[in-house]
């Protein structure tokens, strides 16, 4: 080799070095203290943040919670047809523990499946998922008894639900940086989108073709965009990842991981009871409503709609406004947006525009979670961070909206009340996370 040939190669830098140092962020000003350094390597491997094969992954995360997270909204549909037509005879609050326990099951567990994603394989750990929701969706359809609820629309279900939760919500983020928050809202926003639209569907087979055939159709249509998504998913590791000690626990515990996880564990007992009582209550304020009309669920309907456009409108926030910016939004504007909008809402209009308001902001958190444990806490381990941070949800998931039906009850149905517990407890939710923004960079207006 010639002495140019050989100075021009010991001088020349890569493309992805080139790269990632066009993306990496600049270095913090004096007196802002970061809570962990960037992840080792992670500079020179650098992210695409685009691209068709990247946004072909977000589609593919996209599909995964259309069909997932999307369940609770198909159930409340199954649970009303349960109560009316199968099993009258079994009270509405039995019916509805069952998916507590679904909906519990799926976020308590994730902390595991997210390790098992870190250790073998996103992909290998959905796949499992995937066949074992399937199963469970089948075995569901020849229910005869309530306890064949409980055991497949709740315990199996959520189990298998759990295995790939943590992991489509995380995989977005190893494709992307300065978009990191976009993508991550568009891939979570299928749970309202497809919510919304499976719910339709499900509501309109259950008239015509009754409730076997609408389960089996139900779960073929699953298994089908399930096999299209998995073909879309592709996983991106940092250069010495195979090499990487994996852990069971995540690495960076520290005040601010406990300062996310203590917002997320608060601010979830307030955020699910509009979700829970929007369909009573506008029962309630507008008695001229034909209590079967699709009018009576509008406002449901409406809420999860927006909450999947407000994902997507999150992402591009946190992208302007930073991360945990946003997270912080999210718990503090949806708590006043209950505490202010809904007290007041006492036409069917008014609470139109509540369920629009709540559905487009409250739901932030959700999307922007991986997102916020990637930003502080680095790209190692990040699903099984993740699913910690799932695994927080857990209580309030199983709790949250029960204790408001509880406060309701117990206050004489007083709607006051509940809105003041259900907002006042996602404001405090907010307040606990600003430990860790705070901790990050004390600049009251930096982008964080």
């Amino acid at each position: 080799m010639s002495v140019v040939e050989d100075s021009l190669s010991k001088n020349s830098v890569p493309a992805e070095a080139l790269l990632a140092g066009r993306l990496a962020p600049s270095p913090p000003e004096k007196g802002c203290e970061h809570v962990v350094p960037p992840a080792e390597g992670e500079e020179e491997w650098g992210y695409p943040d685009g691209g068709l094969r990247a946004w072909l992954v977000v589609f593919g995360c996209f599909l995964f919670a259309s069909t997932s997270m999307s369940w609770g909204l198909v159930w409340g549909v199954l649970q009303d047809h349960y109560h009316t037509e199968m099993f009258p005879e079994t009270s509405l609050s039995v019916l509805s523990l069952a998916g507590g326990v679904q909906n519990f099951l799926m976020n308590s567990v994730s902390y595991l499946s997210g390790s098992l994603g870190d250790r073998y394989g996103y992909k290998r750990v959905i796949c499992v998922c995937c066949v074992l929701t399937y199963l469970s969706l089948v075995a569901s359809a020849f229910t005869t008894q309530v306890y064949h609820i409980f055991l497949f629309q709740g315990v199996f279900l959520g189990l298998a639900q759990a295995f790939g939760l943590p992991l489509y919500v995380s995989l977005p983020s190893q494709w992307f940086l300065r978009r990191r928050g976009l993508a991550s809202g568009l891939a979570i926003s299928g749970s309202g989108i497809g919510g919304g639209i499976f719910s339709l569907v499900v509501r309109q087979l259950l008239s015509t073709v009754g409730f076997r055939k609408t389960m089996l159709i139900y779960s073929g249509i699953m298994a089908t965009l399930w096999i299209i998504a998995l073909f879309c998913l592709k996983e991106r590791h940092r250069p010495g990842y195979r090499t990487e000690k994996k852990r069971w626990l995540p690495q960076n515990v520290d005040g601010a991981f406990y300062s996310v996880a203590l917002s997320v564990f608060v601010g979830l007992f307030g955020y699910l009871s509009p979700f829970y009582f929007i369909t009573t209550y506008t029962k309630q304020f507008v008695p001229s409503l034909d209590p079967k009309s699709l009018l009576v669920a509008l406002p449901l309907i409406l809420m999860n709609f927006c909450a999947g456009f407000g994902r997507i409108l999150s992402g591009t926030l946190a992208d302007y406004l930073g991360a945990i910016n946003a997270f912080f939004l999210s718990f503090f504007v949806g708590g006043f947006i209950q505490m202010v909008c809904w007290t007041f809402a006492k036409t069917y209009a008014s609470i139109l525009v509540f369920a629009v308001l709540n559905g487009l902001i409250a739901c932030w958190f959700m999307s922007l979670l991986p997102v916020v444990c990637a930003k502080l806490f680095g790209m190692n381990s990040l699903a099984t961070i993740t699913g910690f941070m799932i695994l927080a949800n857990s209580p309030g998931q199983l709790a949250g909206a029960p204790i408001g039906g509880a406060i309701f009850a117990a206050s004489n149905n007083n709607w006051l009340v509940v809105t003041m517990y259900s907002g006042g407890v996602m404001m405090l939710g907010s307040l606990c996370v600003l430990y860790a923004r705070f901790k990050y960079d004390r600049r009251i207006f930096a982008r964080v």
